[in-house]
């Protein structure tokens, strides 16, 4: 169910709630459990479908269907079971279809569009960017949102910027496993030190785009405001310091720890602030 990614997925979408509607209730606690239900089931259909992939790296291949702890049935049982009952959350909270709709084209841009697409060309990061913009969405509509706010538009841009480094980050540890797969990566395209580059682009624009947020008319305090041009500077300067010093010294995990933390800080320090200001 990759656990950490759902319950990021899940944080996701509280996120994107609590900026339209700044308090807890049953509808925000039923949309997080509907979206972690649903992260769960799509984690699960996906260690489905890439079990065979999963065993040419070495991250992978002791995850529980390529290592023979369960079969392709029970995974596939796992994954129906999670992503009806994600569904039926998403439902039942205003008893519409717009909610599991929006659900439904998470699932369909990840497992039917980008798993499938992964294994043939570099493009599938579109849709697998693309799915990680929904769930802040499926927050944000959940709690009263229009779709034509430019608020959750900057929200859901913030998060389709910090996707691909995220992505190229794990290439770059991983080159030789890449390279045996066959898989289409930048690396056939690009060397090390030209993908280095273009992650310290990707971070930066993200950097930057967390500094609109506080411009977004919401009640911020100034900690709050200080804090996320805080965050925003210093994932920048470690992205900096990585491209900056020698390839020996290139530690390429600890920026993408950094840059995971940094998204994760920056939501919880906004959800906090929404809810308290």
């Amino acid at each position: 169910m990759k656990i950490p990614l759902s319950l990021f997925i899940c944080l996701s979408s509280v996120f994107g709630y609590v900026l339209k509607k700044n308090n807890v209730s049953l509808s925000l606690l039923m949309t997080a459990a509907g979206v972690l239900l649903l992260a769960c089931g799509s984690a699960s259909l996906n260690n489905c479908q890439d079990r065979h992939v999963d065993l040419l790296f070495s991250r992978t291949r002791d995850r529980a269907i390529p290592s023979g702890q369960l079969t392709i049935y029970q995974g596939l049982f796992q994954s129906t079971v999670l992503i009806f009952l994600g569904l039926a959350f998403l439902y039942i909270i205003h008893f519409n279809l717009l909610l599991p709709l929006l659900g439904v084209s998470a699932l369909l841009l990840y497992n039917g569009v980008y798993t499938p697409l992964k294994k043939r060309t570099l493009m599938a990061i579109l849709p697998g960017a693309f799915c990680g913009m929904i769930p802040p969405l499926i927050g944000w509509t959940a709690a009263g949102g229009e779709f034509t706010s430019i608020k959750i538009w900057i929200i859901m841009a913030l998060f389709c910027l910090w996707q691909p480094p995220h992505s190229w980050l794990i290439l770059l540890d991983n080159p030789n496993d890449y390279q045996r797969s066959g898989l289409p990566n930048m690396l056939h395209f690009f060397s090390s030190k030209q993908l280095k580059n273009i992650i310290f682009i990707w971070i930066t624009n993200f950097a930057v785009m967390m500094l609109f947020i506080p411009l977004l008319h919401l009640p911020f305090s100034y900690a709050a405001m200080w804090m996320v041009i805080a965050t925003a500077a210093a994932v920048f300067i470690a992205a900096m310091v990585n491209i900056l010093l020698p390839p020996i010294l290139f530690f390429r995990i600890p920026l993408f720890k950094y840059l995971n933390a940094t998204i994760f800080f920056f939501m919880i320090t906004v959800i906090i602030n929404q809810l308290i200001v």
